[in-house]
Order: structure tokens, then C-alpha cells, then sequence
């Protein structure tokens, strides 16, 4: 029988440095806790009805207080840690992916849902440093195309799928 290596972790959370771990939950609560508040205000006009009578706002508001919670919960935890220290916050990759949702909705109605598909990805793929861009716009040409089947032809959404 083998002994177990004292100096070794015994589980992923005590592997992880202790300030990037308190960053991270700070972060992440706020994040989630911004995000809950925003859907309770976005759906604050929405008839939230009763458990037995479920109104269209009864489960985005279960879901925002849900966020809120578990966001306020994770900013608890990495309050209490130290030292305390922010994460990088990946700046490039977060302005490309917000570009492309922007082009996406830009292009949309222009252009059709495939050729905003494939800008978008193309977009997103900028974000990344180690991207390998001769398999990007095959990944683009597949997804663009898949959008195109599933919503134009099998859910028959009225969205249009080409150029004009």
C-alpha cells in the first residue's frame, strides 16, 4: 500500500494560489450579483404571478435573485480571503467578442444571418492570440452554416439567411 505524499495538495482548490482564488470569487460575484440585479430590473414590469399561477416573469425573476445570491455569496468568500488582489482582465479578448455581438447585431438585418455569423466569429477569433487562422475560417463557414440551416430551414424563423 502506498503512502499519500503529505506535501502534496489533496484537492484542486488547495493547489490554487490563495490570492488569484480570492480575485476570482470577488470578480465573479460581482459579475453575477451585476447580472441579477440588471435582469431584476429589466423584468421588474413582467407579472411575476404566484407558484400555482407562474406569471411570464415568475422564472427570470427566480433565475436574477438566484444570480444575486450566489454573486453575493462568492463576494462574501472572496472578501474574507487575503490578500487580495484583482485578476488580469483579459482586455483584448473581452473587446473583440463585444465587437463581434455588435457586427452580429449591425449586420443582421443587412446582410442575412449567414454573413453576420461569419463576422462574428471572425471577430471573436481576434480576441484570441493563439487562434490558428487557417482553421478559423473553416470553423466560421461551418457555424455560419449550421445558424443557416437550423433557423432559416428547420425552425423556419422568419430571419433572413442570405444577402440580398
Amino acid at each position: 500500500m502506498q503512502e499519500q505524499n503529505e506535501t502534496a495538495p489533496r484537492s484542486l482548490a488547495e493547489s490554487a494560489p490563495e490570492a488569484r482564488s480570492a480575485g476570482s470569487d470577488l470578480a465573479a460575484g460581482l459579475m453575477f450579483a451585476a447580472l441579477g440585479l440588471a435582469a431584476l430590473f429589466i423584468g421588474r414590469s413582467y407579472p411575476a404571478g404566484s407558484s400555482l399561477d407562474m406569471g411570464p416573469g415568475y422564472i427570470p425573476r427566480a433565475v436574477a435573485v438566484g444570480l444575486l445570491g450566489i454573486g453575493l455569496l462568492l463576494v462574501v468568500k472572496g472578501a474574507a480571503w487575503r490578500p487580495r488582489s484583482w485578476p488580469a482582465f483579459p482586455l483584448r479578448a473581452a473587446s473583440c467578442v463585444s465587437l463581434a455581438i455588435l457586427l452580429f447585431g449591425l449586420l443582421i438585418e443587412r446582410t442575412g444571418l449567414f454573413v453576420a455569423c461569419l463576422a462574428c466569429v471572425l471577430a471573436a477569433a481576434l480576441g484570441d492570440p493563439q487562434a490558428r487562422w487557417r482553421e478559423v475560417p473553416v470553423v466560421a463557414v461551418a457555424f455560419a452554416g449550421f445558424a443557416a440551416v437550423l433557423f432559416g430551414y428547420v425552425l423556419r424563423l422568419s430571419v433572413q439567411v442570405w444577402p440580398l
